[in-house]
């Protein structure tokens, strides 16, 4: 670091850290003597030793700032090897794997995952920041590359570099993901090819991977070949076209490959991944039985399917664009070059003949199957060789030796063109923009390559380095120069190391490449050959970075920039010819398969005859490799030299792909091969250190305390001259930059002034402590005295004490034993006596309870029986009583729903309301006739009753005469007939005859006589019976009667109630008529109303649960009364001489009413109507189309009045009350069917659509629209009966989305209902729990899809408000994070007169200086108090909109929690941000913030809460004495809501910029990662970065909760537009009337 002894041990002190060289690379060492010119140096560690070194060995370590290390290293205060070495180390360990050195970005390989790095969300962090804005990341190189092209409209290149298994094939997948997602990032949304451009080039990695990637010792996935992929973007900066280019494929690799590498992944996929029937098709066998494959024993890699790898790769083809039958056709030739490798061979008949072997033919016949040629034909191919003389075309057989050759070679050129023939395909595929105005390549190729044995491959992979070392030298140097130029300040040429000779060596005329293609040219020239030629050529042998080996007589060693490499030849010739067997060419061109054909085109016949050129020509023609390669080298230089480069140089740590293992030695090496320490070299030749105005003052302010009044620039002046003097150093703009060494001499200065202080410090201290001791010592003595003589005195005391305890406890002794014995003798009386008392008792006690038992079981057996009796009894009546019970209520439900789906409303025409009353008095008349009738049939049936108990009697009296006679007569005759015996005893003997005929005459008149008397006797006895049952049957038939003439007393009541209400609505249809707002429809007399049957079976019902009888079964108006009537004139007819008919009389019919649907309940068919009926309809469908008008016309001046501003009446939202009282009123939320909802939901959208930037009318809508879905969800519920519930269920989603799914943002609904009509049932159902304590409405569907599609629209204003409120406050947020700079630490008479100075400055009050809000905090940020104004003015908004005060506390919640999410990541992205005074900056405006909080309390509610991750991650920055806490104590104390991620992200990124403390301690940090490693497994995310919360945070239920319904229910003042409106009168009553009306 420094010229000479002397000047490099000016640079080092006592304690200087300083870095010494180990065998693993270096070691940190602290010097601790400074002896004749070297440095006594203590090395860290255990045992500790000392070493002396001279001071040019032993560079200086950077301060212990950089703890963590730093994130550009060309920030670096010391830019040496170890510094760089021990840098990456350090972000190695963290987890930080990407580092800068300028704008080179190194990459170092984790050989882990680490997905919280990569993904959209990282995309989107990284997305338009300037490099060096955020941490490093792949992702920062290709956004800065992007915006650079779309800036300056130039091409640009980015080259991934580094050796195998370094990570480049994967930075260059994550450098395209990238690109292709900013590419594509400003479609908008729009529908997309599905096979885009982005994707085609995405997918076209796992694609040439399969193809061109093999494993090798040092990488599973190696690629074998270059690969530059050119992405074209048109002017909008989206990608437009895409093209790939490719580099030396390893051919070699087809053929021979060494164990335990792989051969191409793809041969590997086809084996294991072809279905059976591409097995048969392909001829296909397990990997292990294929010559080309079984040469190593590996054929799986750990982790990777080879299935899953070959479905991806035929995914991968048809995504590019290769069609099926392509795809057969490449896979087919990949079989085919397999079965080529089995083709073995033997010696011929002949000495130099070759055949192919038996076991052999198969695989030969199914290599010429797949390649289409004959098998025959390919075996000649492979087994001879013609050459073409002037006689004619010789055919030689050749060797097996060279049979084995030839078939190599012919497997070689097929899988080499395969792989040409897929890129070109692909190229094609995609498509290249041939008006594309930029693009950007990524570059992607092998690293600088050293093996123990290094072959022709390794050769033209380290030429390529060369070239891009050279390019990148050159690019290291501009950038460096450039930087000096930006910052003005004087510069000379920077000299840095050429490698311009090392290529001259390899491609200059006669170099290398021409020697060798020179050579290849001679079929029979050798290996030695070639070297002799190296060895004797001028240009060659005096190169300086040529050399010959000592021990090798072939070999030839090169001295590239990263170290000399030595060259085996012995393939040299056989790997640069390229050259294609005529045969070979001939066979497969002349093939039955078009894509072979395609392989191998026909070629031009060289010029001359048979008497011209040579007199035998060969078979073979010569091609080389090396030249072909080194065209394709200069066409890329000359493509790279027109675009921007930038640099990414790939690392791997280790060689056994080990995490968190570091190599010291390997990575050393891989930067020298890098380039990377050239870089550093170059830099360091300039001005290595180059430091800003304000880190310079803040680190260096002690050196001149004396300027401190100076600003930086000046400050900083001082300091340098008064150390430096006036060489060394320059002054930019911006920055200071000092030659190598001295911010050694300047940290050398420093520590000896603090070191000086520290004495100062020490010694005053040191005399503090020696007096705060002897006070101590000296306190100590005096209590020790005082304790001492205090124990004496209580020793004596002690034993005082005990002696007279002794004598108290003697006689407390002494008289406890006397009264034991006394208590013992009392015990044992006490217990005899109650052993006898008790005994005694309980006997008495046990016959108490078992005669109280035995009464109780008594007792309880005969309730147990009674109580049986009683409920069996009682559950018989229950059962009964509930089976009629139930049999009416179901006939009153099935009446009632009856009567709700017929009822129709009532008619509101002057002439049928006229009509209607004329037909009820008809009624009535009918009713009072009836009456009469049944009087006159009561009196009728009581004169035919007093008729038959006259004739009863008469009856009686003629028997009981006709009986007397009989016995007068029998009495007159026994008299007769003694006078005849007393007159004929004498004449007995001569009359005998006589009398015995007398006998019988008078026998015989006796029994005609009993049989007539017995016979009138069963005639009064059935007279009797049927007068008996006359009376019950007479009873039980004016018992019936008079239960139909009080039903029909009922309706005549109900009919007149119904006739009031007409006549009130007749009247005031009347006034409206006269006011000439209604114009009545045409008279139809004699029209029915469905009036007159609603009365009806109204009041039937009505009578049948008042009165005490039987009610008759329930059926319409019409079906009533034809039932009533004709049952009454049947049962007339059918009692005896009581018919109507008999008496001249009969009851008129009474005609049907008709339905409004024009369908009467009986009667006959619609053809046969009578004209009463048919204009009844007529009139009905005329006044239907009368309301349907008219409401309209009520519709449309209800939403024009909505669609102004009506403002608020005691914070109650006029326009939500006004539609809600309109929809009750009109009976709207029974509708079965109805336009209105879908019209208010459009009007009110297209008001927010219109405004939806306008925070105040979103408020407006917002207050109406909650306020509407409360009343509807307090007042409504879905009716009983049907099936609306379901049909909201499943229609739920498709409402919400229908509601705004429109394009242009309408809000029409989902659903299309049309037509107007109200319940057919009248008036609502009502039910209870509304709001007040009044019923409930029964709603209809399209009232309750109205209620859904109001919460619909409360939950899309209420995101519309939030995100607008975003907007504003998200410029200010990034300010917010990260604290302007200020001028550094200062002395106390620096803060002083600043503080002075600001006070006078606030005290002038000068426009335009940001304030304090309120004066509370002077040093508060402005943007802190812009977001708090936003914040101030939406309040203020919401509060004079009246919106309820739960809505506007989750709205503030949401916010506040954007701002924790947003300040919380910006926090975790960027290092300058988890600094001390950063965190102190952060934690004022939160002060203010909590402030703001406490004030409005009742409004933003909890907000303070969800600011808990960045005000706990905030109060970790600003602790103290961090290395002192435990993971506990900072989990569980400190920061309970962080995770361990975040954390760890925290205490891996803090520096201290104002005390330089520590961090956490390595323990805390050990501990934290292996809490992530466990919980890696289990956590669906491991993204350290905070999600912002987008949901709605309320639901319907808190919105009922949370409003009051008391404070809706008062009056609201009618709106200027409906005030002369008649229609709407109904406004100026209150809506607790209206909601009593309902």
């Amino acid at each position: 670091m420094g010229a000479d002894a002397n000047g490099s041990l000016a640079l080092h002190t006592v304690g200087s850290r300083v870095w010494l060289a180990a065998e693993d690379g270096w070691q940190k060492g602290e010097v601790v003597k400074l002896e004749g010119g070297k440095l006594h140096v203590k090395l860290d560690g255990t045992p500790a030793q000392t070493r002396i070194c001279n001071p040019d060995d032993c560079p200086l370590q950077n301060p212990s700032l950089y703890g963590n290390g730093v994130e550009d290293m060309t920030t670096l205060n010391y830019l040496n090897e170890p510094g760089v070495l021990w840098n990456l180390k350090v972000r190695y360990q963290h987890d930080d794997i990407y580092t800068y050195t300028g704008s080179i970005l190194i990459a170092v390989n984790p050989f882990a995952s680490m997905p919280h790095l990569y993904g959209m969300h990282m995309m989107e962090q990284y997305l338009g920041r300037n490099l060096g804005e955020l941490s490093p990341h792949v992702y920062a190189i290709a956004d800065a590359a992007y915006r650079q092209m779309r800036r300056e409209k130039k091409s640009q290149s980015i080259l991934v570099s580094g050796e195998s298994g370094a990570g480049k094939t994967e930075t260059s997948k994550l450098l395209m993901q990238y690109l292709a997602w900013i590419g594509g990032y400003m479609d908008g949304g729009k529908a997309r090819n599905t096979r885009s451009v982005e994707q085609q080039v995405l997918e076209s990695n796992p694609l040439l991977e399969a193809f061109g990637n093999a494993k090798t010792v040092r990488n599973d996935n190696s690629s074998r070949f270059g690969k530059f992929t050119e992405i074209q973007f048109n002017r909008d900066g989206r990608i437009s076209g895409a093209a790939i280019r490719t580099y030396l494929l390893e051919r070699s690799r087809v053929v021979n490959i060494a164990d335990p590498e792989r051969n191409y992944h793809i041969f590997y996929q086809l084996c294991d991944g072809a279905s059976e029937a591409e097995r048969k098709l392909y001829f296909l066998r397990p990997a292990q039985e294929f010559h080309y494959l079984n040469q190593s024993t590996c054929y799986a890699l750990s982790g990777v399917s080879n299935a899953e790898e070959y479905k991806r790769t035929r995914q991968a083809m048809t995504v590019v664009g290769v069609s099926e039958d392509d795809q057969d056709a490449v896979f087919r030739t990949v079989a085919a070059v397999l079965h080529l490798g089995n083709v073995a061979f033997q010696a011929g008949a002949d000495a130099d003949a070759s055949q192919v072997t038996p076991a052999a033919e198969e695989h030969l016949r199914a290599a010429a199957s797949l390649l289409g040629v004959d098998s025959k034909g390919l075996s000649k191919a492979l087994t001879t060789r013609t050459r073409q003389t002037v006689d004619g075309p010789i055919v030689s057989p050749i060797d097996v030796r060279a049979a084995d050759d030839n078939r190599d070679s012919l497997s070689k050129t097929i899988y080499s063109r395969l792989f040409d023939w897929l890129v070109n395909k692909i190229n094609t595929s995609i498509g290249q923009d041939p008006h594309a105005t930029s693009l950007i390549g990524v570059l992607d190729i092998y690293g600088f390559e050293q093996f123990r044995e290094n072959d022709f491959e390794q050769f033209c992979i380290n030429l390529a380095n060369e070239k891009l070392q050279q390019h990148f030298n050159q690019h290291v140097f501009k950038m460096e120069q450039a930087e000096y130029e930006r910052e003005e300040i004087e510069w000379s040429y920077i000299e840095f190391v050429d490698n311009q000779d090392v290529l001259d060596l390899i491609e200059a005329p006669m170099g290398i490449l021409d020697l060798l293609d020179e050579t290849c040219r001679f079929p029979k020239a050798t290996y030695e050959d070639l070297a002799q030629k190296l060895y004797s050529a001028p240009t060659v042998k005096d190169s300086s970075r040529f050399s010959k080996p000592k021990l090798s007589r072939t070999d030839f060693t090169i001295e590239h920039y990263a170290g000399g490499v030595t060259y085996k030849t012995n393939n040299f010739l056989d790997k640069n010819r390229d050259f294609v067997v005529a045969e070979h060419q001939a066979l497969l061109g002349a093939s039955v398969h078009d894509f072979v054909r395609l392989l191998f085109p026909a070629e031009p016949q060289a010029a001359g005859g048979p008497g011209g050129g040579r007199a035998m020509q060969s078979s073979y023609k010569f091609s080389s490799v090396g030249s072909r390669f080194k065209k394709q080298l200069a066409e890329l230089m000359e493509a790279l030299r027109r675009m921007e480069p930038h640099y990414i140089r790939c690392i791997k740590p280790n060689s056994y792909n080990r995490p968190m293992d570091f190599e010291n030695l390997n990575v050393l090496l891989q930067l020298r091969c890098g380039g990377v320490l050239e870089a550093v070299r170059i830099s360091c030749a300039g001005y290595p250190t180059k430091i800003p105005y304000e880190d310079f003052v803040d680190h260096f302010w002690n050196l001149a305390t004396d300027m401190l009044q100076l600003d930086d620039i000046g400050l900083t002046k001082g300091v340098l001259q008064r150390v430096l003097g006036v060489e060394g150093y320059q002054l930019g703009k911006s920055k200071v930059f000092l030659r190598a060494g001295k911010m050694a001499e300047l940290d050398k200065r420093r520590t000896d002034v603090m070191n000086y202080s520290a004495r100062v410090v020490q010694r005053h201290v040191r005399g503090y402590l020696a007096r705060l001791h002897y006070h101590r010592v000296r306190h100590a003595v005096l209590t020790l005295q005082a304790c001492t003589r205090g124990w004496q005195a209580r020793s004596f005391a002690g034993s005082m004490r005990r002696e007279r305890a002794a004598t108290v406890i003697q006689a407390h002794f002494r008289r406890f034993q006397a009264r034991q014995k006394y208590l013992g003798v009392r015990r044992a009386v006490v217990r005899v006596q109650s052993a006898f008392r008790g005994h005694t008792a309980r006997q008495y006690v046990r016959s108490i309870r078992q005669h109280r038992a035995a009464l109780l079981i008594q007792s309880r057996w005969r309730s147990h029986v009674a109580q049986q009796s009683y409920l069996r009894y009682r559950r018989g009546v229950v059962a009964a009583q509930c089976a009629w019970r139930s049999k009416a209520a179901r006939k009153e439900l099935r009446r009632r729903r009856q009567e709700a789906r017929e009822a129709g409303k009532l008619l509101q025409d002057k002439q049928a309301l006229e009509q209607k009353l004329r037909d009820v008095q008809n009624v009535l008349e009918v009713v009072q006739s009836q009456r009469n009738e049944l009087r006159q049939q009561y009196r009728e049936e009581k004169a035919q009753r007093e008729q038959l108990e006259a004739r009863l009697s008469e009856v009686q009296q003629s028997v009981d005469g006709r009986v007397a006679q009989m016995q007068a007569a029998v009495a007159v005759q026994l008299a007769a007939e003694a006078a005849a015996r007393q007159q004929a005893e004498a004449q007995l003997a001569a009359a005998q005859q006589q009398v015995a005929a007398s006998s019988q005459s008078a026998a015989s008149a006796q029994a005609a006589l009993g049989a007539e008397v017995t016979d009138l006797r069963q005639k009064v006895k059935l007279l009797t019976q049927q007068k008996a049952e006359d009376e019950n049957k007479w009873q039980a038939q004016v018992q019936d009667l008079m239960n139909r003439l009080n039903n029909a007393l009922a309706q005549r009541n109900a009919a007149r109630e119904e006739a009031l209400m007409v006549e009130a609505r007749l009247k005031q249809l009347h006034e409206e008529m006269e006011a000439g707002r209604v114009t009545p429809a045409a008279p139809a007399a004699g029209a029915v109303t469905p009036v007159a049957a609603a009365a009806g079976a109204a009041a039937a019902a009505a009578a049948a649960s008042q009165g005490h009888l039987q009610a008759p079964a329930v059926t319409p108006y019409g079906a009533q009364e034809e039932g009533m009537l004709n049952r009454m004139r049947r049962y007339m007819a059918s009692i005896p001489g009581t018919s109507p008919q008999r008496e001249g009389g009969s009851l008129p019919p009474t005609p049907l009413a008709a339905t409004p649907s024009g369908r009467s309940f009986e009667g006959p068919a619609p053809d046969g109507l009578s004209e009463m009926d048919r204009r009844q309809r007529e009139l009905y469908a005329k006044q239907q189309q009368l309301l349907r008008e008219q409401r309209s016309q009520d519709q449309e001046r209800l939403l024009s009045t909505i669609t102004e501003q009506l403002g608020f009446h005691h914070g109650r939202p006029v326009a939500a009350l006004t539609i809600f009282r309109c929809c009750l009123q009109w009976k709207t939320f029974q509708a079965e069917r109805t336009p209105l909802f879908d019209r208010i939901i459009a009007a009110m959208g297209s008001q927010v659509e219109l405004h939806q930037e306008n925070n105040g009318c979103l408020a407006y809508w917002l207050t109406n629209t909650v306020t509407l879905l409360f009343l509807m969800q307090k007042n409504i519920k879905p009716a009983s009966g049907n099936g609306y519930a379901q049909r909201l269920r499943q229609q739920g989603q498709q409402v919400t989305r229908g509601l705004f799914g429109s394009s242009k943002g309408s809000f029409t609904s989902f659903f299309s209902r049309t037509g107007y009509g109200g319940s057919p049932g009248g008036e609502a159902s009502i039910h209870g729990g509304a709001a007040g304590g009044f019923r409930q409405v029964e709603a209809k569907y399209p009232a309750l899809l109205f209620k859904q599609q109001l919460d619909a629209f409360v939950q899309k204003i209420f995101p519309m408000l939030r995100d607008n409120v975003k907007k504003e406050i998200t410029p200010q947020l990034a300010a917010c994070i990260h604290a302007p700079r200020q001028a550094g630490v200062r002395s106390s008479t620096r803060r002083s007169t600043s503080a002075s100075e600001s006070a006078a400055a606030g005290a002038d009050g000068q426009p335009g200086t940001p304030q304090g809000r309120g004066g509370e905090s002077g040093a508060l940020s402005p943007h802190w108090g812009n977001i708090l104004r936003v914040f101030d003015v939406l309040l203020d908004t919401l509060r004079a909109n009246n919106v309820p005060a739960f809505l506007v506390r989750k709205l503030f919640e949401q916010l506040f929690s954007f701002v924790n999410v947003q300040l919380f990541n910006q926090l975790l992205l960027r290092r300058e941000c988890c600094s001390f005074s950063n965190g102190e900056y952060v934690k004022t405006g939160l002060a203010e913030v909590e402030l703001w909080i406490g004030r409005y309390k009742d409004w933003v509610g909890d907000s303070w809460e969800q600011l808990a991750h960045i005000r706990q991650a905030v109060t970790f920055l600003v602790i103290h004495q961090k290395h002192r806490k435990s993971l506990q104590e900072i989990t569980s104390d400190l920061c309970p809501v962080l995770s361990v991620q975040q954390l760890y992200r925290i205490s891996t990124m803090y520096w201290d910029d104002r005390y330089g403390t520590e961090t956490v301690s390595h323990e805390v940090l050990s501990r934290m990662k292996q809490q992530m490693v466990e919980s890696s497994t289990n956590s669906a995310s491991h993204s350290f970065l905070l999600d912002d919360d987008s949901t709605i945070p309320f639901s319907q239920d808190d919105i009922a909760a949370m409003l009051d319904d008391k404070e809706l229910l008062g009056e609201t003042p009618v709106p200027a537009q409906l005030k002369d409106v008649p229609s709407f009168s109904f406004l100026h009553k209150k809506l607790e009337l209206a909601l009593q009306a309902a």
